[in-house]
């Protein structure tokens, strides 16, 4: 079963009745809840309401809900809200609008009419209409506001700093426990239980500013309904949010302090005569906190969560990928067609030079009609024999043939000029189909590049719905310097938080300080930043502290009187705590060597820097180098790539010399290699992997380093400062009566705890 199958069946609701039950029956319940308490009497919102301002089946949920709360309270008040949730399901066969404000005054309309023309008829005079006439009005702001608020949520999730989603939520919760608390019995009200268990639940799951949000408006929307609830009610939430000092010490724990301030609240305020029914209701909120497991229950994930974005989004870049494939396979099948049909072979020389210099000639029909044989395998004899290198004369024509035609020199002379034309011909169409594979190969680098783009979006799950840490994260890269600064937050499958934003603007600040604030600022101790980018837009990345650490040395000794080394190197940290350092050695040396490995580096460090895998990286540094210029250009590349959590090791090498590996008393070479970049051709580079700790050294070189591995073991054994010792093999190499008249470069690596 292919992948997008499974993700077929896991999109279909109806696939899995328990998980579809699982994700919809809140609204079915909360359908009943609110039925119930819409009496006629009372201008709290509907079900109807409910189900007008949600979509597609959790809207279904909902008139179910709300039809089975109507039948519930029984007939006669069972035709209003029945007829209710029928105007709205008519209302909801209507195609959805695109635009989010016309939407949900649509839905503000058919709420605002379901509640009015299912309750005129039974309205008594002025007050009565009245009385219908708020509840409409009442019913369709409720419609609203969970019509904008769930757009907002499909978009980019709930974000209670944002005004508008905070004033949204405050209305709606406001209302519905306006609505809620008219379930009043004898010995508990409904709203008030429902909000003390919700409010401990959210202050579990989201913290205090959630609990004071949704804890204001329930304890406004009760006191609506009867001032005395609304007091009770300001004891429950007051309860849950100071009862969380004991969330430390577990659930029960925490119910426990429920309970006890609760009880204390009553107790000091005498806000109600019949506070048993308080104490009563504190006892049925704290055993429900206690035995829901509310930590494990996954909050369903919505038409356009971030996961299903992030897949959609995979789909589409494959898409265009598969798209770019396509043009290239169109473009090699039209030069097949077109150069089988307008190549030119050297039988068609022959022919066009006997054309060119025997259409005129009055021997022709003698020549080519009693001697046919004859002049034709001499046309295709001379042609043989000016591909072979030899001149053509007057008298290259055989004798037979010279008896028998009298312009021997004009024989010669078409068949040179066709000749001539012919490997023009020839010259043009291999700088053509060369140029075409250039061309094939770099769609073929976009295609991969997409699709390692698309494979990236489902690695990584959003840090906060909310984007409370990025935004404190945009704020603080603005104030140092960076306009328009964009932030993610994201984790890995370890848990580890990656950082990535980007900016209009470069930060004014050196990137230690700037590691420094953002670690205060997202409570997590990061990694140096790497900022990366040109030409107005930057990329800020950092990665979470990691379990190793390295230290880079490098020296570097330039050929003879050069002033300029001709190798390159570079190293740096990508978003998911892996280390690249690489290594480039240019052909030749000094200026020259040294423009082609900073190109191959430059380009090599910029692309993987960007997200782009080592992959496809190290095939479009091959074509840049084959393209870059006239002659030819070849720059070796050795890439270590080091993931600082696990300390998988890999190296990459393409014609670059042997790297050595110390661990612990073994010294382990790694010498397998490949052709260097710009070589032409498929560019695969094979990759040798090792496990690396603490302690170990790794050594790069260029391969102007001719080094005894007796010495270098023991020189490696000592512990000194990776410069150091970079610098002394080195310079030992250069002295050696073994060394190479060429440039020098010797990298030391150490891995640290």
């Amino acid at each position: 079963m292919t992948e997008k199958t499974i993700r077929f069946k896991r999109a279909t609701p109806f696939a899995h009745w328990g998980e579809f039950l699982r994700e919809n029956a809140v609204w079915a319940v909360l359908g009943v809840l609110m039925e119930f308490g819409a009496t006629p009497e009372s201008a709290a919102p509907t079900a109807a309401a409910l189900a007008a301002g949600l979509s597609g089946r959790r809207s279904i949920c909902a008139l179910f809900g709300g039809a089975v709360g109507a039948l519930l309270r029984g007939f006669p008040n069972a035709f209003m809200g029945l007829a209710a949730c029928a105007i709205v399901l008519a209302a909801r066969i209507l195609p959805d609008l695109n635009n989010t404000k016309l939407r949900a005054a649509e839905r503000f309309i058919a709420a605002g009419a379901a509640v009015f023309f299912s309750r005129i008829a039974a309205a008594e005079g002025v007050s009565g209409l009245l009385a219908v006439v708020i509840a409409a009005l009442a019913s369709a702001v409720f419609a609203m506001c969970v019509s904008l608020l769930s757009d907002s949520a499909l978009i980019r999730g709930i974000d209670i700093s944002e005004p508008r989603d905070c004033a949204l939520g405050c209305i709606i919760v406001a209302l519905a426990f306006y609505s809620l608390g008219t379930l009043d019995y004898t010995y508990i009200n409904i709203g008030r239980l429902l909000m003390g268990f919700a409010l401990l639940s959210i202050t579990a799951r989201r913290g205090l500013s959630w609990c004071a949000a949704v804890g204001i408006s329930a304890v406004l929307g009760l006191c609506a309904h009867d001032p005395t609830v609304g007091a009770g009610a300001a004891v429950f939430a007051f309860s849950a949010a100071a009862s969380s000092v004991f969330t430390r010490y577990g659930k029960i724990a925490r119910a426990s302090g429920f309970v006890f301030i609760s009880v204390t609240s009553v107790l000091v305020t005498g806000i109600e005569g019949s506070s048993w029914r308080l104490l009563i209701e504190a006892a049925a909120c704290a055993i429900a906190f206690a035995a829901v497991p509310i930590e494990k229950i996954k909050v369903p994930e919505s038409d356009f969560s971030d996961n299903n974005i992030a897949l959609m989004l995979r789909e589409r870049l494959n898409f265009a990928a598969d798209a770019i494939a396509g043009i290239g396979s169109g473009i090699n099948a039209a030069a097949d067609t077109l150069d089988r049909k307008y190549n030119m072979s050297p039988e068609q020389v022959a022919e066009r030079a006997a054309d060119r210099c025997c259409r005129s000639c009055p021997n022709s029909m003698s020549c080519w009609g009693k001697h046919y044989e004859l002049f034709h395998g001499e046309f295709s004899r001379l042609v043989m024999q000016l591909r072979s290198g030899f001149e053509l004369t007057e008298f290259s024509l055989s004798a037979e043939c010279a008896e028998i035609c009298p312009n021997g020199e004009g024989v010669a002379k078409a068949i040179a000029s066709e000749y001539s034309r012919y490997l023009s011909v020839m010259s043009d169409e291999r700088r053509v189909r060369e140029l075409r594979r250039i061309y094939i190969d770099q769609l073929s680098g976009i295609r991969d590049i997409l699709r390692d783009m698309g494979k990236l979006s489902p690695e990584v799950r959003a840090a906060n719905r909310s984007r409370t840490a990025e935004k404190r994260a945009e704020k603080l890269l603005k104030e140092n310097g960076v306009e328009y600064p964009q932030a993610f937050v994201l984790f890995d499958k370890r848990g580890k938080m990656r950082f990535e934003a980007y900016g209009a603007t470069e930060p004014r600040v050196e990137s230690e300080y700037l590691g420094t604030l953002l670690s205060r600022s997202l409570g997590r101790e990061l990694e140096l930043p790497e900022i990366s980018g040109s030409r107005g837009r930057y990329r800020i990345t950092a990665c979470e502290r990691t379990t190793l650490s390295a230290k880079l040395g490098a020296f570097q000794i330039p050929r003879g009187q050069n002033r300029v080394c001709g190798d390159c190197y570079d190293s740096f940290t990508d978003a998911a705590g892996r280390l690249y350092v690489i290594l480039s050695d240019g052909m030749g040396s000094g200026s020259r060597a040294r423009v082609d490995s900073a190109m191959a580096c430059s380009v090599l460090s910029k692309l993987i820097k960007s997200g782009i895998s080592l992959k496809v990286a190290l095939e479009t540094v091959n074509t840049v180098m084959m393209i870059k210029s006239a002659d030819e250009s070849y720059a070796t590349l050795d890439i270590c790539r080091i993931d600082l959590n696990s300390g998988e090791c890999a190296l990459y090498k393409a014609g670059a010399a042997t790297t050595y590996i110390k661990s612990a008393d073994k010294l382990v070479r790694a010498t397998l290699s490949s052709q260097p970049a710009g070589s032409g051709g498929r560019f695969s580079v094979p990759a040798q992997r090792f496990t690396v700790g603490a302690g170990d050294v790794i050594l790069m070189m260029t391969d102007g380093v001719v080094a005894d591995e007796q010495w270098l073991s023991r020189e490696l054994s000592h512990r000194v400062e990776p410069c150091e010792l970079s610098e002394r093999i080195a310079r030992a190499a250069r002295s050696s009566e073994n060394s190479r008249d060429d440039d020098i470069s010797v990298l030391a690596l150490v891995v640290g705890n």
